[in-house]
């Protein structure tokens, strides 16, 4: 199993009771390019960055992350582009593979996200994975001129036309939201046929356009109580449609994201009944990827939990991370047949 690490470009994480929190920190504060040169060299696989053009000040949208619904940002946040940031990081590291989680593909028009990706997988010489889905948020649609209710069809046609621009010669597409025909698109990514495509879903439908459209599925598992097996039926679905499309299951990778905290034995989290998912002790949470591994994920995408709010904190848990859970974890293989990495 690989870690990724959940990019802190929209603030760092917390808890507050069982919700998940990010908590708005200054952009000035927090280096993300030396951070990521501090999860390359602890051996985190990627790093992972997160996507949103705005943050309306109040919302009523629910929010898949909480069991409450209730959204993880402040009414005012700071707020780092996923693109901008990516090619930063991508002059300052060599192996660390870069991540969307996830593009919300409809916000923004899918020629101009197609050419930014493709420069990010050129200025990386191939390490960038698309993390891809169809948002949450209404009230950001609304502020962005677009209807919610189109946002699943407009994230199936985008998927097409990314794969049109970084494959086709000339490219040309017709559909209900997008058309446009005899463009180039050049220059092409770097890894060939073209990076992969991951779908960010939590739905029974999310999986099967992720088995249909792309190269993995990438659910949730933010809430503090989550357990593996929750999307075992989801899986059920992709392998079905796999097996319709004549398509392998080793070339489909299943992965997910999972808040962090590393505590010690003396700490009183989880004590007191039932222990958070990844929280805890070395052993504990070891015990929890392993877990994961069983149920065919290779990679754990992992929020860091920083109470402090400080970014040396986050700092010093990934070289910890790195030191005391990421070679044991290299050592758990996924179940089922899965794409064994990205």
């Amino acid at each position: 199993m690989q870690l990724g690490l959940y990019a802190h470009t929209h603030g760092l994480g917390y808890r507050e009771g069982e919700h998940n929190r990010t908590a708005s920190t200054p952009a000035v504060t927090l280096q993300p390019a030396a951070v990521a040169v501090d999860a390359e060299r602890a051996g985190f696989h990627s790093m992972w960055f997160p996507d949103h053009v705005c943050m309306p000040i109040e919302t009523t949208s629910a929010h898949v992350a909480n069991p409450s619904g209730k959204r993880s940002y402040q009414s005012r946040h700071d707020l780092l582009d996923a693109a901008v940031v990516m090619g930063a990081v991508a002059t300052v590291t060599s192996t660390l593979k870069l991540g969307t989680s996830v593009l919300v593909s409809p916000y923004r028009g899918p020629l101009n996200d197609a050419r930014q990706f493709a420069t990010v997988d050129v200025l990386s010489n191939g390490r960038l994975l698309l993390g891809v889905g169809e948002g949450w948020m209404a009230e950001e649609f609304a502020a962005l001129g677009l209807d919610p209710a189109e946002k699943g069809r407009r994230t199936v046609e985008c998927i097409e036309i990314y794969k049109r621009c970084w494959s086709d010669d000339v490219v040309s597409f017709s559909g209900e939201f997008y058309a446009f025909s005899d463009i180039s698109m050049d220059p092409k990514p770097v890894q060939r046929p073209r990076p992969p495509i991951i779908y960010g879903g939590v739905s029974p439908l999310g999986a099967r356009r992720a088995a249909r459209r792309c190269d993995g599925f990438y659910p949730l598992f933010l809430d503090p109580y989550a357990e593996p097996t929750r999307y075992r039926s989801h899986q059920g679905e992709i392998r079905r449609i796999l097996d319709e499309l004549g398509r392998d299951p080793a070339t489909f990778t299943m992965m997910g994201a999972a808040t962090l905290q590393l505590t010690s034995e003396a700490d009183a989290i989880g004590a007191n009944g039932q222990r958070m998912i990844c929280t805890g002790t070395v052993e504990q949470i070891l015990s929890d990827l392993e877990a994961f591994a069983a149920e065919g994920y290779s990679m754990i995408v992992t929020k860091l939990v920083c109470p402090s709010g400080d970014v040396a904190e986050l700092r010093e848990t990934i070289d910890r991370v790195g030191r005391e859970l990421l070679p044991v974890a290299a050592t758990f293989q996924p179940a089922g047949g899965w794409q064994p990495s990205l």
